[in-house]
């Protein structure tokens, strides 16, 4: 999860950073970005800058995408299941001789065409010490290449009536562009020209990491509750690179020289490391060519060997008191639970809409509604390419504690372990989630989102056509079950934030706790 930004692809939520078209030296922006993500919540005060859906770019609870799919199924009763389906995605999937895996899907509705290179590199391939290198290059790679002046490759883009971005996930990096369809040639050309013809400088590389460096500070540094989140990841993860932010250290980039960041590239943004993307109107036989033309020659890198440390098993709940310059009192837990695709996400995807979407959500009653001891609550799954986290989450009113909140919401956690879930509710999330993969065919961008998300992340194309099916066949029964499963004390990591010089919890830090801000 990455740099603090909100990119905007799904209801897989990971931290991520999301470049704006358009800006110079300080490109990101801090929430949204036209890729289609699948949920966007915004978390009060300061908390929605670090919770951000990055991986997956599909289904959106609070999304433009649902909003707007919302009005094919606003009049559906709860207790009833709609039977709409989204149309099938016929798609074409090859890979060059290089290794580069190409996956195509024709759409003819309207002349445009989206492109997206997917590189599977994410802050989880960082070392410790060599962090923030992988949002680095969503940075470095706008920067010039050997054929191309820096901003260039933009403004290409620009003038042809077409939009480009870059996001960065803790999984992957992801850049796009949107265009007209007469200009696929050249885009295609031009994507293929900085894969292997970056040009890196130190003055590029010093520049760029001030860029970074700001962002930090606007994201992070001085924002409310700017680093609760990195709190959390820090306590919760023991060895998984899980543990940092997308954003990384600063210090590591600092002490980064211009070899090593070289390196990362010829490692990473090699062709049998990426995936590229085509949705849109053109003709499949001249696109395949086409690619081949400028994509076939680039010389493929050494095999990736991916050594990922597996997280051990959390045997003892953590806890963390910090003490900062807020207004209000606020908690979040993390809880540790499976990677996105495994049997076990989807009733943790439904149980997460049944808690925290919209106003009728059991947590929003129960918080906000009846008890009004929070001015924001919520819940979000954190669905990635490894195991992570599950959040639940509450900036307190005035006058009630982080313990107070807990409190209600444990027992709104236990009622879904021990009752199940009446079938209007369970149809009512399930609804959501059709309205949201329907959604994600509204664009071919949002299309080309959600292709690259199972190809890369999810290691399978066809489930853009067969994925809903498993939310669709999940029980009450197994709802229960992954909530007895994960919800457990000793798989959590609690962070309590109080405003300075506020009177202590009464609860007794454990070694693992801190009393200042980090």
């Amino acid at each position: 999860m990455g740099g603090g930004s909100e990119s905007y692809t799904g209801n897989r939520w990971l931290l991520a950073s999301d470049r704006s078209p358009g800006q110079d030296r300080l490109r990101d922006k801090p929430y949204g970005g036209p890729q289609l993500v699948r949920g966007r919540v915004a978390i009060a005060l300061g908390l929605v800058t670090l919770l951000v859906l990055g991986g997956d770019p599909r289904h959106g609870s609070g999304s433009m995408i649902g909003q707007h799919a919302g009005l094919l199924f606003g009049a559906v009763h709860p207790a009833s299941l709609v039977a709409v389906e989204p149309p099938f995605e016929p798609i074409v999937a090859f890979t060059l001789p290089n290794g580069l895996r190409v996956v195509m899907a024709e759409n003819h509705d309207a002349p445009v065409i989206n492109v997206q290179v997917w590189y599977h590199v994410g802050s989880k391939d960082e070392t410790a010490g060599h962090t923030g290198f992988a949002h680095l290059f969503e940075h470095l790679m706008f920067e010039g290449t050997q054929n191309l002046a820096p901003d260039e490759f933009s403004n290409f883009i620009i003038r042809h009536g077409g939009i480009d971005n870059a996001y960065t996930t803790a999984d992957a990096t992801v850049f796009w562009e949107t265009v007209p369809s007469v200009a696929l040639n050249q885009t295609l050309w031009l994507e293929a020209d900085r894969m292997r013809n970056l040009r890196i400088s130190e003055r590029v590389f010093k520049n760029e990491r001030q860029v970074v460096e700001e962002e930090r500070r606007q994201r992070f540094d001085n924002q409310p509750y700017g680093n609760v989140i990195e709190v959390l990841f820090e306590h919760a993860f023991t060895v998984h690179p899980y543990r940092h932010m997308t954003i990384g250290s600063m210090a590591d980039l600092e002490r980064a020289s211009v070899e090593e960041v070289r390196a990362f590239y010829d490692t990473y943004y090699v062709p049998n490391n990426a995936t590229l993307v085509m949705v849109g109107d053109f003709d499949g036989a001249q696109a395949r060519s086409m690619v081949a033309q400028h994509f076939a020659a680039l010389a493929a890198g050494p095999p990736l060997a991916r050594v990922i440390p597996r997280e051990p098993a959390q045997t003892a709940e953590r806890f963390v008191k910090l003490e900062q310059d807020v207004a209000l009192p606020a908690f979040v837990e993390g809880y540790h639970m499976p990677a996105d695709g495994t049997p076990d996400a989807y009733p943790l995807r439904l149980a997460s809409k049944i808690l925290s979407e919209g106003d009728s959500s059991r947590i929003y009653r129960r918080l906000i509604d009846e008890r009004q001891i929070a001015l924001q609550a919520e819940s979000v799954g954190n669905f990635t390419e490894d195991p992570n986290l599950f959040f639940v989450f509450a900036v307190l009113n005035p006058g009630h504690s982080p313990a107070e909140g807990e409190k209600e919401m444990e027992s709104v956690l236990d009622t879904l372990k021990t009752t199940p879930v009446p079938e209007g509710e369970l149809n009512k999330a399930k609804n959501e989630i059709v309205r949201e993969f329907v959604a994600s065919r509204e664009s071919d961008q949002s299309r080309g989102d959600e292709l690259g998300y199972d190809s890369v992340v999810l290691k399978n194309p066809d489930l853009v056509n067969t994925e809903l099916r498993r939310f669709l066949s999940v029980t009450p029964q197994q709802i229960e079950q992954v909530m007895r499963k994960y919800f457990v004390p000793a798989n959590m990591t609690l962070v309590e934030v109080y405003p300075s010089a506020a009177p202590n919890s009464g609860r007794a830090a454990g070694p693992q706790s801190s009393n200042a801000a980090w």
